[in-house]
């Protein structure tokens, strides 16, 4: 229940934020959300589908191999002749289609830890068979997601494959070897990547730190944000009556759709957008711990923290309270493969709800 009201929720929101813009862009005010629609029936009947399908068949051999092996092509081909959109080289075109390939290896990364944590439940605490089928994976996502770049899917897949590795049982000193070894690698990184031209880092860090400092230029986007949220106040504009969206917001019907909520519904609105993410997150983890099995935990948990992360994430982007890295929200934000997938998702976790444990 509570992903049909994010999903209609999101829909409605999406229609306000982007109408000004359709109209300026394809001179047709509904272009986006006819497209938003159209996927989202769609989701709505995979998740139906993989609802009914049961879960394990992802743990297949079949499913392993190939669901690898396509995930990685997919994200060298991005690489090799991407779609741009938003500025940003993420997406690639075959044929008729156009997706993100992060959005799929996100969900196999999900899979194959929940793979290894039922195949190698107990020996998680070894090096060989703890350790490093994970970080073997891990390394090898986030590497393929830098290398676009996209940073914001590398931070997203890290984060859930280290927590997936703590909630599955391996031994904490690895965990915290792991994150010592991130932080040293981001520490030197950085300077190297500014030394060499690249200000992309320090970019972001600049809004960051203080948004009104190049206005016109690096921290417009997220000034605009500021001004976007702190305009509605408690009870916002109104639904439709937001007035950063003719051409203030950037990306206001896509990932600061959020700040689009709060100038039109306000500090009320932007709480009950949380709200709906808390309880299906609450619920997710509630499925997670009643799952019959090993696999069915970590895969309800896996697909539950991605999207309760990047809500989050989202959120704390819009708002300014981290750095922006370019992070859509679940449902909300304008793009099919990643509705599409999150939609899959949300059918597999019904799938587990089926056969769990509930009270």
């Amino acid at each position: 229940m509570v992903v049909i009201l994010l999903l209609a929720f999101g829909l409605i929101m999406m229609f306000s934020a982007s109408y000004a813009t359709a109209y300026s862009e394809y001179g047709d005010s509904l272009y986006y959300i006819k497209r938003q629609a159209l996927f989202a029936v769609a989701g709505v009947g995979i998740m139906l589908v993989a609802s009914v399908v049961d879960y394990h068949i992802f743990r297949s051999r079949f499913f392993i191999i190939v669901g690898t092996v396509a995930s990685v092509i997919l994200m060298v081909l991005v690489k090799i002749k991407p779609t741009e959109q938003g500025g940003s080289e993420r997406w690639l075109t075959l044929g008729p289609v156009t997706f993100q390939p992060s959005e799929i290896l996100k969900f196999v990364v999900i899979v194959l830890f929940a793979f290894y944590t039922q195949r190698n439940f107990s020996h998680l605490r070894e090096l060989k068979k703890g350790l490093l089928p994970y970080a073997v994976t891990l390394v090898a996502s986030c590497g393929l997601l830098m290398i676009q770049p996209h940073l914001s899917g590398t931070i997203i897949v890290f984060a859930i494959g280290f927590v997936m590795m703590y909630v599955a049982g391996v031994k904490p000193q690895y965990l915290i070897i792991m994150l010592a070894l991130v932080g040293v690698l981001i520490a030197v990184g950085i300077p190297v990547l500014n030394a060499a031209g690249y200000d992309y880092f320090s970019s972001r860090w600049l809004s960051f730190t203080d948004p009104e400092a190049d206005i016109g230029g690096d921290t417009w986007q997220t000034y605009q944000s500021l001004v976007t949220i702190g305009s509605g106040g408690v009870f916002g504009l109104g639904f439709g009556n937001s007035r950063q969206k003719y051409g203030y917001m950037p990306m206001s019907r896509n990932d600061f759709i959020f700040s689009i909520i709060c100038e039109e519904l306000g500090f009320v609105g932007g709480m009950l957008v949380i709200l709906l993410f808390v309880i299906l997150v609450w619920r997710g983890f509630y499925i997670s711990s009643r799952a019959r099995d090993k696999f069915g935990m970590m895969l309800a948990f896996g697909v539950t923290f991605q999207i309760g992360l990047q809500a989050l994430l989202n959120i704390a982007v819009v708002s300014n309270s981290i750095p922006n890295t370019g992070i859509s929200l679940p449902f909300f934000s304008y793009g099919g493969s990643a509705l599409l997938m999150q939609l899959g998702e949300m059918g597999v976790l019904l799938n587990i709800s089926r056969k769990a444990e509930l009270d």
